[in-house]
């Protein structure tokens, strides 16, 4: 069979990116139920299918919705999930449930409401996987954020420095610069470039995230487990 052939036969049996978006909202709701207790319902939104609409099932009420632009970062994982990229649904899913979820919980703070516990892991055993998602269209919140060292993963899939690089690149006017002691991600901006996290190159799990990258709401779901993942790599194996 002729490549071209092959290709086209592949092409054809890779699903749809409707059907893995499908596939992601089941898997929100159900995750949302199983851990949380709460009956999330995730859909486009009838009029306009470019905005994410999520709310609870059965609940008519539309002050309690999240809606939130689609935008070319989130159609990007999706590709990224069909072509077969380990882990990287789990883990773009859970990023997603983890945000949805505390933003519930704000909202029944707000209203004496009970809320539901948020665990910053995962409940089910996630191998970790670069996680590309797609930051979300709404603007968050500046954080101030500490250096960290996080205990390694259960599982980690090999991520090289080049490997690292080549998936930091993938994000418009993101690069890594590598100095003796750290992997430094920079943004390109007009005036000069914005560092955005640093991660050791001498310490495994050692790592820190600056403001500009906690901003950047819907890039930090994606680009952080992307450098969580590369922290924990053994050194001798980058």
């Amino acid at each position: 069979m002729k490549k071209k052939q092959k290709q086209k036969l592949l092409n054809q049996f890779r699903p749809s990116l409707d059907g893995i978006r499908t596939q992601l909202f089941n898997s929100l709701e159900e995750e949302s139920l199983r851990r949380y207790g709460l009956p999330l319902q995730v859909m486009l939104d009838p009029k306009n299918r470019q905005i994410l609409t999520i709310g609870l099932a059965g609940n008519s009420n539309e002050s309690t919705r999240i809606n939130v632009p689609i935008d070319d970062n989130f159609t990007s994982v999706l590709k990224r999930i069909r072509s077969g990229e380990k882990d990287i649904f789990e883990r773009f899913r859970d990023n997603l449930l983890i945000e949805i979820v505390s933003y519930w919980n704000d909202q029944r703070m707000k209203n004496n409401e009970p809320t539901a516990e948020v665990v910053s892991t995962p409940v089910a055993p996630v191998t970790e996987a670069k996680e590309e998602t797609t930051e979300k269209s709404v603007a968050a919140e500046e954080v101030n954020v500490e250096p960290v060292t996080e205990e390694a993963p259960a599982t980690t899939s090999d991520l090289t420095f080049d490997q690292f690089t080549a998936a930091v690149a993938e994000y418009p006017k993101f690069y890594v610069e590598k100095t003796a002691d750290t992997a430094i991600i920079f943004e390109k901006t007009a005036d000069e470039p914005r560092q955005l996290a640093e991660v050791s190159m001498t310490t495994e799990n050692e790592f820190t995230v600056e403001k500009a990258l906690e901003r950047k709401y819907k890039v930090k779901l994606t680009l952080v487990p992307l450098i969580e993942q590369f922290a924990a790599m053994p050194i001798a194996n980058r």
